[in-house]
């Protein structure tokens, strides 16, 4: 079965809320995301790629789910409406809250309390997110604005359904991750010479403010590069990958033909990045 066959089907229309106005919303969930991206940090032994602090896209419940925490539990950002919840195994949800007003403080005070109260662990007085560099943005209340975060899931939905059949057909592919620095969804795939390939979507950032999807090749090509398909473009400024624009991209009027520009894009630049 091909990547169109797999989609066809099982994608959601993108673009009722346009892709550019989706920052705001982005924005907000990300910094709402630190919260899964602490307990793994805080709660998880480390991995050299930085996996612990990780998550995966659980479509049954619309969430960004981080890895397991001690005693079986995960905790996860539920997109749509912004709440913050901590799983049971078998992703059943033990107790939430809305992140609607509240600060990532916040969020993590109320992670430490039911780590305490509802799943019985003590947990470390240290909890804390990670330390990389984030967006500028006032996130002492954080907003959840249900129209556009329903979409921007939408956009993560697509993506994982997307990546993870590339992931299941290329043999060199990693597991299909959410990384809480860029926010992004991606596998990588690692050639036998050594180079890798990027595969992602990115939900917006201060290349794009609007989601795209990316394939990038590494180390970098130097010289001239080959025409894509699929109405994909190359980047060049601070790095070298293919991309293809959410403006591009659910300018379709239909599903079918949207699916049809991604999985063009998709396969034409991982076919250009492997001959590089």
């Amino acid at each position: 079965m091909s990547l169109r066959d797999q989609l066809e089907g099982e994608w959601a229309r993108l673009g009722e809320v346009p892709p550019d106005a989706l920052e705001d919303a982005r924005l907000n969930a990300h910094f709402a995301f630190q919260v899964v991206a602490a307990a793994g940090v805080s709660l998880i032994p480390a991995a050299d790629d930085d996996s612990h602090t990780s998550a995966e896209w659980l479509d049954r419940l619309q969430s960004l789910i981080g890895q397991e925490i001690p005693g079986g539990f995960r905790v996860a950002l539920r997109l749509r409406d912004l709440r913050l919840q901590l799983l049971q195994k078998g992703g059943i949800e033990l107790v939430s809250v809305p992140m609607e007003g509240k600060s990532i403080q916040a969020g993590i005070d109320w992670l430490k309390k039911s780590i305490k109260e509802e799943a019985g662990l003590d947990a470390p007085p240290g909890i804390g997110r990670p330390r990389y560099e984030m967006p500028e943005f006032d996130a002492d209340k954080l907003k959840a604005d249900p129209e556009k975060l329903g979409a921007l899931a939408r956009w993560y939905a697509n993506a994982d359904r997307a990546l993870q059949f590339i992931a299941a057909r290329e043999k060199e592919a990693s597991r299909v991750m959410c990384w809480p620095h860029h926010f992004d969804l991606a596998t990588l795939l690692t050639l036998e010479d050594g180079r890798t390939i990027g595969i992602g979507m990115s939900p917006g950032d201060e290349n794009y403010r609007q989601p795209y999807y990316y394939v990038t090749p590494h180390p970098y090509p130097k010289g001239d590069l080959p025409a894509l398909t699929g109405g994909g473009t190359w980047h060049r400024k601070g790095w070298t990958g293919a991309v293809l624009s959410g403006n591009k991209l659910a300018s379709g009027d239909s599903a079918s033909r949207q699916v049809e520009t991604l999985t063009e894009f998709l396969n034409s630049a991982i076919a250009a990045c492997r001959e590089l």
